[in-house]
């Protein structure tokens, strides 16, 4: 209170004698300007506490409706918000201690009054009073704010981690019936090791740096084992002189929101894998659609071939009767003629040979299946290209497994898928060069159990199904990659014109597929092609 400042005092005091001691007194004080109104009871004092304000209340404990200790139970119940000084002729300490016990702000004996004594007293009772209530007001606050938000838990700790106050959200989340229960427990009585262990090292490097940490989530398991998941601000805790003696926090509970959000994960993972496997559906569909035609197309190129084929046939042979009957008989002597007959005849057999190469992709399906040993036909068919291989200085090198399964084959038609893989191979090699042959036996894995469609037919294998592998390498120079995807389209090739029909590597793969089998042909690491043939084993 400003010491220049009125004061109103309220004496509740039945002694003239001393009313007027008291009133002299507060007369003499120089410093302030005190106005008094006396009442000499109890009851009169709580009735005229209705109707006038006063700024502190001397009270005697020895009036005519009351005495001793009840007396000031009795005014600070009904006068909460004002300090009470007591003043009366008892000298008792013990009595004193329980009436500041009960709310008084001071206890002064009659007979050891002056002025200044008086005056100091009710400034700082009044002082007092106020701060007592700003402070008492300041903890309601904080308590309201501790025990009014349901999903928070916060708490106080010293620098060891111990835990000073906690409110009740978070005695319950621990299991406690009361907050008290938790004061002097650390993370490590509430909590699992490792969240314990962490949130200690978190605590830990804030009393340290005196940086808080904010807004952090963690993963909150108790010793039971029951999680939740917390968004949580640690910060340091300052004592009186501002230095770190400990950190107080509070953990949001977001449980929910974490659950919310690790469904709309799961959501959006599902929606991803479903659209994912839509797009590749949508791809396998567009691919397969994209055979089917390929397949109809070259059905169709078939029957033309074979339509072709039988319509060139008879004239061609008309022709080749025609050029014998002209080198037998004619231009005998005339050497241009003779080069000029000998082309003809060149033509005729290249015509021949585009025409049995359509006939045979034209030809049934119909095969002559048996049991047989491949490494029987690669060794046969080496055979059958040895002065192919000689000529153009080949040298073969073979790796065979031993043991090798049998395979259900057309063997005619399996030799001459080889004798056209040998003799393009040569072809590869003009300077000459390394032709490299292997053959061995495997199980499937599910990357090699792939669906392919030719000629209307799904040729299918499967996870764990046993085949037997030929790999056929050369060592030329390759086939360049925009070409790669052609090498089986009828009528394509990469030799020179007059050097090959285009339909050879058509009719290998027609052959391969009809045996359920898979052919591929890619460059090979280190330059040089390589043709795979994968056939199912018997068995």
């Amino acid at each position: 209170m400003n010491q220049m400042a009125s004061c109103k005092v309220l004496l509740v005091e039945d002694d003239p004698t001393h009313v007027a001691l008291i009133r002299a007194l507060l007369a003499k004080i120089p410093t302030g300007h005190f106005t008094m109104e006396v009442v000499g009871r109890l009851s009169d004092a709580l009735g005229s506490l209705v109707n006038s304000v006063v700024d502190v209340i001397l009270l005697d404990l020895s009036l005519p409706d009351s005495r001793g200790l009840d007396t000031v139970i009795k005014m600070r119940t009904c006068a909460a918000a004002i300090p009470i000084v007591v003043l009366t002729g008892i000298d008792d300490e013990n009595l004193a201690l329980d009436t500041i016990n009960h709310g008084a702000q001071d206890y002064l004996v009659k007979g050891t009054l002056d002025g200044g004594l008086l005056a100091r007293s009710i400034r700082y009772a009044i002082q007092r009073f106020r701060s007592e209530r700003a402070l008492t007001a300041q903890r309601h606050r904080q308590r309201l704010l501790m025990e009014s938000i349901p999903d928070c838990r916060i708490y106080f700790k010293d620098e060891s981690g111990r835990f000073l106050e906690v409110n009740m959200t978070l005695a319950k989340h621990s299991g406690l019936d009361d907050p008290q229960e938790a004061i002097g427990k650390t993370d490590f009585d509430l909590f699992a090791e490792e969240h314990a262990r962490s949130a200690a090292k978190d605590e830990q490097e804030v009393m340290r740096s005196g940086q808080p940490i904010i807004g952090k989530v963690e993963k909150e398991t108790l010793r039971g084992g029951r999680t939740s998941w917390v968004l949580t601000t640690k910060m340091p805790l300052l004592g009186e002189d501002g230095g770190i003696i400990g950190i107080f926090g509070i953990s949001r509970d977001i449980s929910e929101l974490k659950r919310a959000e690790e469904k709309l994960i799961e959501i959006n993972t599902r929606l991803t894998t479903a659209v994912n496997d839509l797009l590749n559906s949508n791809e396998e569909l567009k691919a397969t659609q994209l055979q089917l035609i390929q397949a109809e197309k070259l059905k169709s190129l078939g029957q033309m071939a074979a339509s072709v084929a039988h319509e060139v046939k008879n004239p061609l042979a008309v022709l080749q009767m025609g050029i014998e009957c002209l080198d037998e008989h004619f231009f005998q002597d005339n050497e241009q003629m003779n080069m000029v007959v000998s082309e003809m005849k060149d033509a005729v057999l290249r015509a021949e040979s585009v025409i049995r190469d359509m006939l045979e992709y034209s030809s049934a399906r119909d095969l002559e299946l048996r049991p047989v040993c491949v490494n029987s036909l690669i060794r046969q068919t080496l055979r059958f290209v040895r002065h192919e291989l000689n000529r153009g200085s080949v040298k073969v090198v073979t790796h065979l497994a031993e043991d090798l399964p049998c395979c259900h084959l057309d063997a005619p038609k399996i030799e001459q898928v080889l004798i056209n893989i040998f003799i393009n191979a040569c072809h590869a090699m003009p300077e000459g060069g390394l032709l490299k042959i292997e053959s061995f036996q495997r199980i499937l894995a599910a990357d090699d159990a792939e669906s392919d469609i030719r000629d209307c037919e799904s040729v299918r294998f499967t996870k764990g199904d046993k085949v037997v592998v030929m790999e056929v390498r050369d060592s030329g120079t390759g086939i360049p990659e925009e070409k790669l995807q052609k090498i089986f389209d009828p009528f394509f090739t990469t030799k020179t014109s007059g050097k090959g029909t285009g339909l050879g590597l058509s009719v290998v793969r027609k052959i391969i597929d009809l045996h359920g089998g898979r052919i591929s042909i890619a460059n090979a690491d280190g330059g040089g092609v390589r043709v795979t043939i994968i056939l199912k084993a018997d068995g």
